[in-house]
């Protein structure tokens, strides 16, 4: 099992793609894991015959424990060896269906008696239904797509069930005339990688981080005129021009752009802001990087790559891990203000709520302004309220006269 990240320390084996006794070929799929952060093929390294699965389909196996063991073209076995990969060290970009490759050895299965074995390579995968070879055929005769289907089998892959259920629904709704309403079933959903990292995070965020609450009120108009000319040229969002603007209010409050260490406390000399990105499967953050050096419009076409990216779990560790500061936006899905839990080692966490016109009095007259509120989540060990107060003030300069973002 190969190490895909500084806080990787196991993985799932999802489906094997040859069984015990099957030749392999160099550069053929092998088996797809699932990580906490992206799915991925292993494929074989060369020529050869897997002699032995040592893993199930379903199975949580630690980083570096045994996958498979296959035999060289000769029928000569190969030691495995557990090398940790480092990113710098195997990382291979392709054009092809996959991004990424990454060389992995396993761990040594017997020390009195070394069995060698040809190493898999990790490529980073995704794209296909996972469906059980009864359900395909059945799909295929019964005239079914699979992409209307969900599946309820492990790991959302789609059995034969499936498909009886999606036939007898579409018979009940060619009868009754109209669209058949979801059927409703008592399941047990199994946690999946990525899931079992965010309770994880989520449990040492919110007991040992004492946090506190710091909510403001922007006048957004400008920056809603500004953005409504200048999508006339690049299209950009709310949140690109707030990600542009926390990165530059973050200079000048180094100890919001930190980090808590029992013996010290860290202050970053780079600002890397990470964005809260919703999948299938729970939240991803990944970042942008030297967020204060980019422009809005450089900011805008990195997030919606990196966002693509996250749905498809094909993002690289760097690209989701190390950021210094995090922003959550629920404006698109009319949220008007919540509160956001710290994404550590992050010392606070933006929380944006949706913009909107609202009757405000200017000057004693009543006016239609837009709004939007923003929620600062802060770890009281290093930012105080009156340090969280001074940064919203610099954040609100910034939004409140948005032609400083573009300056």
């Amino acid at each position: 099992m190969p190490k895909m990240g500084d806080a990787m320390t196991e993985g799932k084996v999802v489906r094997w793609y040859k069984k015990q006794g099957d030749p392999v070929k160099k550069g053929e799929p092998v088996l797809e894991i699932e990580t906490d952060k992206v799915n991925l093929d292993l494929e074989a390294e060369q020529d050869g015959t897997l002699t032995s699965v040592d893993a199930k389909e379903g199975q949580m196996i630690p980083v570096g424990g045994t996958l498979a063991t296959i035999n060289s073209p000769g029928g000569k076995k190969e030691e495995p060896q557990r090398r940790v990969t480092d990113k710098k060290d195997s990382v291979k970009h392709t054009t092809g269906e996959y991004a990424e490759a990454i060389e992995m050895k396993a761990p040594r299965i017997d020390r009195t008696a070394p069995v060698p074995a040809t190493p898999l390579r990790v490529v980073e995968g995704g794209g296909r239904r996972r469906s059980s070879p009864l359900a395909r055929k059945m799909a295929r005769e019964m005239g079914v797509s699979l992409d209307a289907i969900q599946g309820s089998g492990p790991s959302g892959r789609i059995i034969a069930r499936d498909i009886k259920g999606a036939q007898v629904e579409d018979r009940r709704s060619r009868l009754s005339g109209q669209a058949a309403l979801p059927v409703l079933q008592q399941q047990q959903i199994p946690l999946s990688a990525m899931r079992r990292t965010i309770a994880k995070r989520l449990s040492e965020s919110t007991g040992p981080i004492p946090h506190f609450y710091l909510t403001a009120d922007y006048d957004v108009t400008d920056l809603m005129s500004l953005r409504r000319q200048l999508n006339e040229i690049a299209k950009v969002s709310v949140n690109d021009f707030i990600v542009r603007a926390a990165a530059l209010a973050l200079r000048n409050h180094p100890n919001v752009n930190s980090s808590w260490g029992d013996e010290a406390i860290t202050q970053h000399g780079e600002i890397h802001i990470g964005i809260a990105v919703s999948t299938p499967e729970g939240l991803i953050t990944p970042v942008v990087r030297n967020a204060d050096q980019k422009s809005v419009q450089d900011i805008a076409a990195e997030v919606r790559a990196l966002a693509d990216k996250a749905k498809n779990r094909k993002l690289k560790p760097d690209e989701y891990q190390g950021s210094t500061f995090t922003i959550s936006n629920l404006g698109a899905w009319g949220i008007e203000e919540f509160t956001a839990i710290i994404n550590p080692p992050n010392v606070a966490i933006l929380a944006i709520g949706a913009a909107g016109p609202q009757a405000v009095v200017v000057d004693g007259q009543i006016v239609v302004r837009e709004r939007m509120k923003v929620t600062m989540s802060c770890d009281h060990r290093v930012v105080d309220g009156a340090a969280g107060a001074e940064f919203l003030r610099t954040l609100r300069q910034y939004l409140e006269q948005p032609v400083r973002l573009i300056l």
